[in-house]
């Protein structure tokens, strides 16, 4: 597996390999591009057990919140979904990794996102990617829509997969629009 630099990138999207939408040029860096926040948020309310095999208790802990592009004051110890602005489409030879900035890092604000961007999402529909926030700050810590939360790095794969993420019927989140904890939420 290689990573792809700038010119790699480039070039895979002019191929199609990759789409994101929208697209902006000066972010892309060296090996990566930044990725900005959207202003949809899954906020979760503290005091209740939740039991992630009881979907129930899930539906009575989340708050759907759309910031309208307004700042989003995550408080010490709070998690958060938030998403991606950008909509992605990978092609079945590439896979993609997501870190978070270190600018955003070093106000206490830790960005997860599962890690792994599977080759071939958005193949059937291109789709947001949901992101995990955590304040590890002992201050509360404002997230403003549009900016520039994580970076998404490219992998290109030895082969093409036989099935893209898209494809796999068992795929739970394909096509998101904005932030999930599963799909029937």
């Amino acid at each position: 597996m290689t990573i792809l630099s700038d010119t790699e990138i480039l070039e895979a999207i002019e191929k199609g390999k990759i789409m994101i939408e929208p697209f902006l040029r000066q972010n892309v860096g060296p090996c990566s591009i930044d990725l900005t926040l959207a202003s949809y948020f899954v906020v979760f309310n503290p005091g209740e057990t939740v039991d992630p095999k009881n979907l129930e208790t899930l539906r009575r802990v989340i708050q759907h919140v759309d910031t309208k592009d307004k700042p989003l004051v995550m408080n010490p110890g709070q998690f958060v979904l938030g998403s991606t602005n950008e909509h992605i489409r990978l092609s079945k030879d590439l896979s993609a990794t997501l870190e978070g900035r270190s600018s955003i890092a070093r106000t206490g604000i830790v960005v997860h996102a599962a890690g792994l961007v599977q080759a071939g999402t958005g193949l059937l529909k291109p789709s947001t990617l949901t992101l995990e926030i955590f304040n590890m700050s002992p201050a509360p810590v404002k997230l403003y829509p549009g900016e520039r939360i994580v970076q998404i790095i490219f992998h290109r794969l030895g082969r093409d997969a036989l099935e893209g993420y898209d494809e796999k019927p068992t795929s739970q989140f394909r096509g998101q629009e904005r932030p999930f904890y599963f799909n029937s939420i």
